[in-house]
């Protein structure tokens, strides 16, 4: 290494040494300001303090108006109800519905008193959509014929409520009930009457008998509900600290000079992360605290009906929740540090609020669905198993949790690393912090966008094109309304997206928003050995790419639902010829998607030193694009290495030559082994699943998949060309002009 080299080597080196002095002193001076402002003091300690306390007097207030309602019931044709036993009477139909909670009127009618100028049925209606009667019951005519009751639709007993009134659904699931417990009671009679023993039809008697321990009943609901609260307010309490230390110093003019001192970037990112971090875990401790404290005294006072009982808190359980507090915390005030450091303003910072949260909201919601448990597939999902593995020690499971802690503590670790990383990254990019401070207009916008177009797209066009693609595939998705079951409209389902949702944008923007379409796409002649090489690597990986797919699945299972939708379009994918799903399967979609993702996006992520920026979110934008849950994890993984080896070739056609030798493996394994070719036991075998790699072949292939890699990552990359080609060129060794002119 060159004397210039080991210098650069070295500042760096420096730069990402962390001096904790001046990260406490930073730490310090950012908490002193945040507790000098009035409104942070008010939303983190006075706001939880007073919201809970008056919104549990506002719920012990309507709890008057939820237990004190009247429920009026019509009952209209009792005239009809001849030889049946007695529906509507003091010791049959009000006795049974009528409580001291809540009061029940019923108001019987004959069907000649209401069939007066207008029909029974348009009367009915009337009453219960005025709010006259909750329900209304109708008993018609022919219901006093007992030979058609059953045959008759017309001797139908109909119940007329209003689903728009909870008061309505409320007395139809009452009346209902009642209804359904006079006909048992009326098929009783009968059957007594015919002389068969109602005891012998009573088989069994069924008692309901809950083992949980009284803590993990206790703890039920609250296992669910606060941890979802916490992070909510922990999201929040993240968000606006970090928008005054970074937007709202933009504005007093006081970022410059505190980047100005001796300290380092990572140094200020660090303790105003911390600062933050301080304020999302203070929010979220005051705010479950301030919950916990007045929902034990408002609960006991609510009656939420059914059997089941909703207790306090358990408070000791709880505490889990403030070990997993802290690395939440952290990643919130990282991404919340990361997102407002784009902004220009207070007043702009705020409006990137939303954005952040809808886009974290899901991970949060998804422990809350019903049959979401711990498991080694959740346990990966970032946030959704740290929030699964706290219920599970709220509840008790501690074998559980503690099996499923090492993986949940690395999805932590690593997305906490790349949050932080993301942060670093925005406070060193002076335009991120100071650029753009200028008035938007859109004909001055236009303008610039072909004026400056340049040879390849900025990161901002990159990210444009990405997010267009993935809109347009959930719309075109949208409109496919049944699966199809023909050759042609498989081609059709195949072809559409491919060229007009996912090639025809990117070619439209790279033709109008670059001046080299080539260049733009980065289709670029790499060295020749690069090319058979993909192919080979294509083919060697792919028994691992099916392990993978096999692992993901039985991670995270298909529904039965979904299988059966998509069988009629194996169905004819194994029907149809070979060189026809070839095609349609491999072919179109490795040009269509390389072009897009590894060419036009990872053109524009990679400018301004963004490499594992292109690589990471071309490979995320290339799994979402997929729609199936398990594709989209799997094409994630694949469009890791393909981002890879766009980088070291500096090419998108070794990305599409893996890609095609991959779909096309993947299409083709049936027909190799129904072939009748004697060489393809060799390779493959055949299970109850479908066929499968040989294992000796699946371990051979690992070897000459790593090789290739190897080889792939001994090319230096057309910007490492260039950054050589600039230290050999200001050290006076080489003219770089021919190699400049090259690249």
């Amino acid at each position: 290494m060159n004397q210039s080299a080991k210098q650069k080597h070295l500042a760096a080196k420096n730069h990402d040494r962390l001096g904790w002095a001046s990260v406490w002193l930073i730490y310090v001076r950012e908490m002193r300001d945040q507790l000098r402002d009035r409104r942070t003091l008010f939303t983190i300690a006075v706001l939880p303090v007073l919201l809970y306390p008056l919104v549990g007097t506002l719920l012990l207030q309507m709890v008057q108006f939820t237990q004190h309602h009247n429920t009026n019931v019509c009952v209209i044709g009792t005239d009809h109800l001849t030889d049946v036993p007695e529906l509507v009477g003091d010791d049959c139909f009000v006795e049974r519905l009528v409580s001291e909670d809540d009061p029940l009127q019923v108001v019987t009618y004959q069907w000649d008193d209401v069939a007066t100028n207008r029909s029974v049925d348009q009367r009915a209606r009337d009453w219960v959509s005025s709010g006259m009667f909750d329900v209304v019951v109708m008993v018609p005519p022919q219901f006093a014929n007992s030979e058609n009751r059953v045959n008759d639709k017309e001797a139908a007993i109909q119940l007329l409520y209003n689903v728009a009134s909870d008061q309505s659904m409320v007395a139809r699931e009452r009346v209902a009930k009642i209804l359904g417990s006079w006909r048992s009671g009326w098929i009783h009679q009968r059957l007594s009457e015919s002389g068969i023993d109602m005891m012998s039809l009573e088989l069994f008697q069924l008692d309901d008998v809950d083992i949980a321990p009284s803590q993990t009943r206790e703890a039920a609901l609250w296992s669910k509900l606060l941890p979802f609260i916490m992070l909510i307010w922990a999201m929040t309490g993240a968000f606006y600290p970090a928008i005054d230390l970074v937007a709202g110093e933009k504005e007093r003019g006081t970022l410059e000079t505190l980047l100005c001192s001796p300290a380092h970037r990572s140094e200020i990112v660090a303790g105003k992360l911390a600062a933050v971090t301080t304020f999302s875990m203070l929010t979220a401790i005051l705010n479950a605290g301030s919950m916990l404290v007045t929902s034990s005294f408002v609960v006991g006072q609510i009656d939420f009906g059914g059997s089941t009982s909703i207790g306090a808190p358990p408070i000791g359980p709880m505490l889990w929740l403030l070990v997993a507090l802290v690395p939440l915390s952290t990643l919130f005030s990282a991404l919340a540090l990361a997102v407002a450091a784009m902004a220009r303003s207070s007043k702009e910072g705020q409006y990137y609020l939303m954005p952040l949260m809808m886009i974290t909201l899901p991970l949060v919601m998804l422990p809350m669905l019903p049959g979401t448990t711990l498991t080694v597939g959740t346990s990966l999902i970032p946030v959704t198993g740290m929030f699964l593995m706290v219920r599970a020690l709220v509840e008790g499971q501690y074998g559980i949790a503690l099996w499923h802690l090492p993986m949940v503590a690395g999805v932590m670790v690593t997305c906490l690393w790349m949050a932080s990383r993301w942060a670093l990254k925005q406070f060193e990019d002076e335009a991120v912090l100071f650029g753009g401070n200028d008035q938007w207009e859109l004909r001055q916008w236009v303008r610039h966008l072909w004026r400056d177009r340049q040879i390849a797209a900025t990161p901002s066009q990159a990210v444009a094109c990405g997010a267009v693609i993935l809109v347009a595939l959930f719309f075109g998705k949208l409109a496919v309304t049944e699966m199809p079951t023909t050759l042609t409209g498989i081609s059709k389902l195949i072809l559409m997206p491919q060229l007009g949702l996912i090639l025809a944008p990117t070619l439209l923007m790279a033709t109008v928003l670059t001046t080299s379409l080539r260049k733009s796409l980065r289709i670029r002649m790499p060295h020749w050995t690069t090319l058979p090489l993909a192919v080979l690597l294509g083919c060697t990986l792919h028994p691992s790419y099916v392990m993978l797919a096999s692992w993901i699945s039985h991670m995270y299972p298909v529904s039965e639902q979904a299988m059966a939708a998509m069988k009629p379009f194996a169905d004819q994918i194994s029907a149809a010829p070979w060189v026809s799903v070839v095609l349609l399967m491999a072919l179109v979609p490795s040009i269509c998607e390389e072009l897009a993702f590894r060419g036009f996006i990872f053109g524009g992520l990679e400018r301004q030193g963004g490499r594992l920026r292109a690589v990471v979110v071309t490979a995320v934008l290339f799994g979402i694009s997929h729609g199936v849950l398990q594709q989209s994890i799997a094409a994630t993984v694949m469009g890791l290495m393909l981002g890879w080896i766009a980088l070291r070739t500096g090419s998108v056609l070794p990305g599409i030559l893996i890609h095609f030798t991959n779909n096309a493996l993947s299409v083709s394994l049936e027909r190799i082994v129904d072939s009748g070719w004697g060489g393809a036991s060799i390779f493959l075998r055949t299970t109850e699943q479908g066929p499968e790699y040989q294992p000796f072949w699946i371990v051979i292939s690992m070897g000459v998949a790593v090789t290739c890699m190897l080889y792939f990552g001994s090319l230096r990359s057309v910007d490492e060309e260039i950054e050589a080609d600039q230290i050999e060129f200001e050290e006076g060794l080489v003219d770089p002009t021919t190699r400049f002119a090259s690249a």
